[in-house]
């Protein structure tokens, strides 16, 4: 049956008609003619709709209804602890995530997801480890990618973050922050004709975000256009006033 789950959580994921299909499975859910196993498949493709509306009670609701009945189901646990990241209760997503990978240790979002919520919590070495198992379990998922570049560049590994990013740009290469961060790992390591690459480009790609503006700033005065370094830094600042502090929470000077 933990299949049977899967299915309807991954059908309710591609509905474009949310409205629609809450009202199908709600028909479904109340209908005396339903099967047990046809009533927690559309609990469990509700739940799902009632998270992408931003419906979060109703949500974690039927998905813990079907959880009662599939304490298996990893996927169900997933969905449920995505909607408490909505709802902003990190604590019980971690519990789920945590339920679903030791449900199933291969369930790669689960993964993906539990890196993250170290990841808020300043624990990127411990994020590293998940999304290296999420990585070997799907190379080409640019997202879990980036964001182990991410944790790489927090930890200060910049040429395993470089390495991250390019494989991630590989798969989606108009990416705009995933550039500006290989960019300003290039920074970090000195190598400035790399990093102005980079940062130029995601300046085209978004010209309004401060964060490689500014890091552009610092390259081209490290590389030794004071006027040019000058303007960056200025119209950063325009656009971001802390965008000194801002940047330098990230280690960049």
């Amino acid at each position: 049956m933990r299949a049977s789950i899967f299915l309807a959580l991954a059908m309710a994921q591609g509905v474009t008609d949310v409205e629609r299909a809450i009202r199908d499975d709600t028909r479904i859910i109340e209908s005396a003619q339903s099967t047990r196993n046809q009533r927690l498949d559309a609990l469990a493709a509700r739940g799902v709709l009632f998270r992408k509306t931003g419906q979060f009670d109703f949500a974690i609701t039927d998905l813990t209804e079907v959880l009662r009945d599939r304490p298996d189901a990893d996927a169900a646990y997933v969905e449920r602890g995505m909607t408490y990241v909505a709802a902003k209760q990190p604590d019980l997503a971690m519990a789920d995530f945590d339920d679903a990978i030791r449900i199933n240790a291969d369930n790669q979002v689960a993964l993906s997801q539990r890196a993250a919520l170290y990841r808020a919590h300043g624990r990127f070495d411990v994020a590293v480890r998940d999304l290296d198992r999420a990585v070997a379990l799907k190379p080409d998922d640019p997202w879990a990618v980036s964001e182990r570049g991410l944790d790489h560049f927090s930890l200060r590994k910049y040429v395993d973050a470089i390495a991250d990013f390019t494989r991630a740009l590989e798969l989606t290469p108009a990416s705009a922050w995933t550039i500006a961060y290989r960019g300003a790992a290039q920074y970090q390591l000195g190598r400035y004709d790399a990093a102005l690459g980079d940062l130029n480009r995601a300046i085209e790609l978004d010209a309004f975000d401060p964060w490689p503006l500014y890091i552009r700033g610092l390259t081209k005065r490290k590389a030794g256009d004071g006027p040019g370094a000058d303007a960056d830094i200025a119209a950063a600042l325009a656009i971001w006033p802390d965008a000194a502090s801002g940047v330098a929470k990230d280690g960049i000077k």
